[in-house]
């Protein structure tokens, strides 16, 4: 094994990209040493990929590989065209035992390099299914241009500075690599599900849709000739009663080819925001401008604050309410006296804190014209409490020593789905709810894998996965406009199928408040989870309570290093009567409302990844198609250096740019550049920290 595991890398900028086909043929492997045979399309959403007995998955039935079984199977296909691409479905039922097995395969005209598909076993016979076991829904083998092989992909969440680093992964004939999730989480301690397979200048990048246990392993043949790529569930041992029907984890991938990877990303991110991100009327939502507070906090101050931010204008947009709102729980989140997380189940306004429930919160931000966010950890329960009582039969339950007093809705369980939906649902109309923070703190395999039987090693975990899909899409039907917060720990369920419901507002337990990690998380992120939220760092540290001016080097590097798709801030304080503070923090919202439509252009870091305060960072987001572009430049507290050269991306070296150099709030004198000059830039920066702005268009 002769790769590097887990080194954070030195980003390399690529200037272009062009989705083409890879080139040679695409080879399918059953996972057991037995290859299917060679595919005569160099096309990854060619139909010929589903031409039996090249499939790009496998599974063992009755103890036999998939490639032995399927060519004496029947096999059909239906095609389906609708606004968001064609979906074809293939599939193949054994004649003996009834078992079908449907592909349904998504491509999109705009993005012709992409394929996407979700496998669906069903059991149409009278009795039960044989066993069927290690089902891969991606199975293939790459053709190796070079000898070259880099892996990219990004660490998970742990609550730990270095939290969704950029990470490669070397190569050479005869290594592997294995990378898995953490106990029912897909994005918990090593590794989100996505990956960049690099070889030379083309590449397959791919997304593991699955919010629970999954497992990918890429192995270069000793030869040099092909490398393997498997993904799926880490174990399934199943039978399949009469009229039952499972899927399997989402498997989207891209093939590209160009000269540097980095601009591949940026047609993955492109995809992301088209199709794997929440919609509004055929475009892709933007993340909000939030302010919140503690649950476990009078109702009266909480409308103290609202009625302050509304009569002084500041313009926000959601308000939300942490956990702590519920039950008997007390005190602030670290309050040891009956905290909030002692409470969970007891899904029921504190009348301590809310006498007359949360619904006069709701209305009060409804005539403020703000949106609001309640957080509900649904998911689990703590023993004894009102919905573990009411309802046990919904719950899984194992070894109280393992679980330390906590249980597992079972969403596999149609009625106990349908009865957690509806709670929800009431939650979100009678509260006036405009958002719903989902947060989850368990790790569920212990609680999938103690409720399975040696039969169905896989059928809990599979039904909770489909049923907590299953519950978001209702919500999100019954209550058009309802936007999802993905929470789990911090970051921890990040999937392209969570990625496709929600935005992820709180992308870690590590917090705000370490301004390296904030900027680092930023950067690393872009590539793989477009819909992410900064805070500005000022929050914690109340600066309206000390005296003006406001707009220092230091603050405005706190306030930006922040700017993200979405943005958290503290408008103030109830009983501040500062009209100096109140002018400055509008100031800082017109900023990141001006700088958030560029958010969702190319991204291009323009330094390497770095939690050095002794540095500097810098990215740039690009926007071809309306010919400009921002720079963001941050130089960290402990730089020594006052300027920094950028090689910025994607600049005419013989066009002339309107360029704005933005270090206040202050809108900067716009400067006539040649593109040459312009992509060579050079900045300075006197004090550190502090930071500037670059905007740029092309004339």
């Amino acid at each position: 094994m002769t790769w590097n595991r887990y080194r954070a890398l030195s980003w390399k900028l690529p200037p272009t990209l062009t989705t083409k086909l890879l080139v040679g043929a695409l080879l399918v492997s059953s996972g057991a040493g037995c290859v299917h045979g060679q595919i005569t399309s160099k096309n990854l959403t060619s139909p010929q990929l589903w031409k039996r007995p090249h499939l790009p998955f496998s599974f063992k039935y009755d103890g036999r590989d998939s490639v032995r079984l399927i060519t004496k199977w029947k096999a059909s296909e239906v095609t389906e065209s609708n606004t968001d691409g064609a979906i074809h479905r293939y599939s193949d039922v054994d004649p003996v035992t009834r078992l079908t097995i449907t592909a349904e395969v998504h491509i999109y005209p705009e993005f012709p390099g992409v394929v996407d598909w979700v496998l669906k076993f069903r059991n149409d016979g009278k009795s039960d299914t044989p066993i069927i076991e290690d089902i891969l829904p991606l199975n293939l083998t790459m053709p190796a241009s070079s000898r070259n092989f880099v892996i990219h992909h990004d660490k998970g969440s742990q609550a730990q500075v270095s939290d969704f680093a950029p990470l490669e992964e070397h190569l050479d004939p005869g290594g592997s690599l294995h990378l898995e999730s953490y106990q029912g989480d897909p994005s918990n301690h090593d590794t989100l599900p996505f990956f960049n397979l690099q070889n030379g200048d083309s590449g397959v990048i791919g997304a593991i849709g699955w919010t629970g246990d999954w497992k990918a392993d890429f192995t270069y043949a000793a030869g040099g000739e092909t490398v393997a790529v498997t993904a799926g569930m880490k174990k399934t041992h199943l039978l399949l009663h009469p009229g039952e029907e499972i899927r399997t984890p989402r498997i989207v991938l891209m093939s590209w080819k160009g000269s540097e990877w980095m601009d591949a990303q940026n047609t993955w991110r492109r995809l992301l925001l088209a199709h794997y991100t929440p919609q509004e009327n055929g475009s892709h939502k933007p993340g909000p401008i939030l302010f919140g507070s503690w649950g476990s906090e009078p109702i009266a101050d909480k409308l103290a604050y609202i009625k302050w931010v509304h009569d002084h204008q500041i313009p926000v947009e959601v308000y939300a309410v942490d956990a702590g709102w519920y039950g008997a729980s007390v005190g602030a989140e670290m309050d040891t006296t009956n905290p909030w997380w002692k409470n969970r189940g007891d899904w029921f306004p504190s009348p301590l804190y809310y006498p007359h429930g949360i619904k006069p919160l709701g209305d009060a931000l409804k005539q403020a014209g703000l949106g609001f966010s309640l957080w509900i950890e649904a998911e689990t329960t703590m023993d004894g409490k009102k919905i573990i009582r009411d309802h046990p039969d919904w719950f899984l339950h194992i070894d109280p020593s393992l679980a330390k007093g906590e249980s597992l809705v079972n969403l596999g369980n149609p009625v106990a789905r349908q009865g957690l939906t509806d709670m929800l649902s009431g939650f979100i109309g009678d509260f006036g709810m405009t958002w719903y923070r989902q947060d989850f703190n368990v790790r569920p395999y212990r609680f999938w894998a103690a409720a399975d039987t040696p039969d169905r090693i896989g059928m809990t975990e599979i039904g909770y996965v489909e049923g907590l899909y299953a519950m978001w899409d209702d919500l999100l039907k019954r209550h058009p406009g309802l936007r999802i917060d993905n929470c789990a720990s911090g970051g921890r369920r990040i999937d392209i199928e969570m990625m496709s419901r929600s935005f992820v507002v709180w992308r870690t337990d590590l917090g705000f408040t370490d301004t390296l990690a904030e900027q680092a998380q930023t950067q690393a992120l872009q590539s793989w989870v477009p819909d992410t939220m900064g805070f500005e760092s000022l929050t914690q540290s109340k600066p309206w309570t000390t005296p003006w001016p406001y707009s220092t080097p230091r603050n405005l590097y706190l306030m930006r290093l922040g700017y993200n798709a979405g943005y958290g801030l503290g408008p103030g304080a109830t009983g501040v009567d500062n009209e100096e503070w109140v002018k400055w923090i509008k100031q800082a919202i017109a900023e990141y409302r001006e700088v958030q439509p560029y958010i969702y252009g190319d991204f291009y870091p323009l330094l390497p990844y770095s939690l050095s305060d002794e540095t500097w960072t810098a990215w740039q987001w690009n926007r071809p198609e309306s010919r400009d572009g921002l720079l963001v430049v941050l130089r960290r507290p402990k730089s020594t250096s006052a300027t920094m050269k950028l090689q910025l991306k994607h600049i005419d070296p013989i066009s002339t740019y309107d360029v704005e150099f933005r270090t206040t709030y202050d809108k900067g004198e716009v400067r006539q550049m040649r593109g040459s000059d312009l992509a060579n830039l050079e900045i300075k920066l006197a004090d550190a920290p502090s930071s500037t702005l670059v905007f740029y268009k092309r004339r």
